[in-house]
C-alpha cells in the first residue's frame, strides 16, 4: 500500500460524500414542490443541511487528496486543470444560485407554523433551485469523466464544453417550463 493508494481512496470517498450531498439536495428540491407546511420545509432543510456538511467534508477531502496526487504523480495535465476549473464553477454556482435561495427559504419558514404563505410557496417553486442542483450534477459527472478517462487537452475541453452546454440547455428548459403555466393562466384570465 502506497501513499498514492491512500490518497486515491480518500479522493473517491470524498467524491462519494459530495455526490451523496448532491442527491440529498435534489431530493429536498423535489420535496419542496410537495410541501404544505412550514414544519415540513424546516425538517427537509435540516436534513439537507446535515448532508451539506457531509458534502463539504467530501469536497475538502476530494480536493486535498487530488492536490496530493497532482503534485506527486499527475503534475500539470490538461484534464486535471480543467477539472479544477469546473470545481471552481461548481462552487460559484452553489454560492450564487443555490445557497442564497436555500437561505431565503430557511428564513421564510424559521418562525412560522402551519400552512405556507404564497411568498414562501414562490420561493419553494423557484426554478433556479432545480437549475442550480442539476447544473452541478451535470458538471460533477463531467469531472468524473475527466478523472476516469484522463483525456488529452482537446477531449478535455470538449468534455467541459459539453457539460456547460448541457447545463445551459437543461436550465433553459426548466425555466421555460415554469413560465408556460403562468402564460397560460394569464391568457385564460384575459
Amino acid at each position: 500500500m502506497s501513499l498514492y493508494s491512500i490518497a486515491l481512496f480518500l479522493h473517491i470517498a470524498g467524491a462519494l460524500g459530495f455526490f451523496a450531498a448532491l442527491g440529498a439536495e435534489w431530493i429536498t428540491g423535489i420535496l419542496f414542490q410537495r410541501a404544505s407546511t412550514a414544519e415540513q420545509v424546516r425538517d427537509w432543510i435540516a436534513a439537507s443541511g446535515n448532508m451539506r456538511r457531509v458534502g463539504m467534508i467530501g469536497m475538502l477531502t476530494l480536493l486535498a487528496a487530488g492536490v496530493y496526487m497532482m503534485v506527486t504523480v499527475w503534475h500539470g495535465v490538461a484534464w486535471l486543470w480543467l477539472s479544477f476549473a469546473e470545481i471552481i464553477i461548481l462552487m460559484v454556482i452553489m454560492g450564487r444560485i443555490s445557497a442564497p435561495r436555500m437561505a431565503a427559504i430557511g428564513k421564510a419558514v424559521k418562525e412560522t407554523n402551519g400552512a405556507l404563505s404564497p411568498e414562501t410557496q414562490i420561493l419553494l417553486h423557484d426554478a433556479m433551485l432545480r437549475v442550480g442542483i442539476q447544473t452541478r450534477i451535470i458538471m460533477a459527472l463531467g469531472i468524473v469523466f475527466l478523472m476516469t478517462v484522463k483525456p488529452d487537452l482537446a477531449v478535455s475541453l470538449l468534455t467541459v464544453g459539453i457539460t456547460l452546454i448541457l447545463s445551459l440547455v437543461w436550465g433553459l428548459m426548466i425555466v421555460n417550463r415554469e413560465r408556460k403555466p403562468a402564460k397560460q393562466t394569464l391568457g385564460g384570465a384575459v
